[in-house]
């Protein structure tokens, strides 16, 4: 049994993994594996997620799929993908699929198979786990008070400068180099607490309590 989760890059990936690191042990003590699925940026994301997502659901009846890519950008998306904010992504990620499972899928199990695939993304991107882990971002800085610049909760950092480039700053800032958002990612997520990440950011929790609901295997 696997819990596929589809993201834009490989610095997503390796952030959860690092985030996850004790969730994903007891998963797999249960018999649940967690694979992170790359797909390079946005646009390929929304062009690929649908028959990927499709035949994972499809290859096996116990299998759950996540569509997790970036709220942003929201601007310059292909007219087909076009979205204002986080519901009509979503919508758009599950409309696309629900239509493929329609065309792949007995008449009868489309829906049922629909119910295994949960649409989402970071808002605004994954740095956002950062700004919530703000003691380990404070470390990784070596800054003796916490470091500020946000709004609070973060999932309430606009598009306008989107979490990402917050972290950027800071790095530039405080340790006078660039932020390497593989690396620097994963060592500061490595050492947060999941729980406190997660009670900042509703959308990102309310995807992995659903994870936790339909594995049997709570992150917390």
């Amino acid at each position: 049994m696997k819990v596929w989760i589809y993201v834009e890059g490989k610095s997503d990936a390796e952030g959860l993994k690092a985030l996850w690191g004790g969730w994903m042990r007891r998963l797999g003590q249960r018999g649940w594996g967690i694979r992170f699925v790359p797909l390079a940026n946005k646009q390929k994301f929304l062009r690929k997620i649908t028959a990927r997502a499709s035949e994972k659901l499809l290859d096996d009846p116990r299998d759950l799929v996540v569509g997790l890519s970036d709220l942003y950008p929201i601007k310059g998306i292909a007219p087909v993908y076009k979205h204002e904010n986080l519901t009509e992504l979503r919508d758009i990620q599950t409309r696309l699929v629900e239509s493929d499972l329609r065309k792949l899928a007995a008449s009868a199990g489309y829906s049922d198979n629909i119910t295994r695939f949960y649409a989402s993304a970071f808002k605004y991107d994954m740095e956002v786990l950062l700004l919530a882990a703000t003691g380990q971002l404070q470390s990784r800085l070596r800054m003796a008070n916490k470091p500020r610049g946000w709004r609070r909760p973060p999932e309430h950092q606009n598009q306008n400068k989107p979490p990402k480039r917050v972290v950027e700053e800071l790095f530039r800032t405080s340790l006078k180099r660039r932020y390497n958002d593989i690396t620097d990612s994963g060592a500061i997520l490595k050492c947060a607490d999941l729980h406190d990440v997660a009670t900042q950011c509703p959308t990102f929790r309310a995807m992995i309590d659903w994870i936790g609901e339909k594995t049997g295997v709570p992150a917390y």
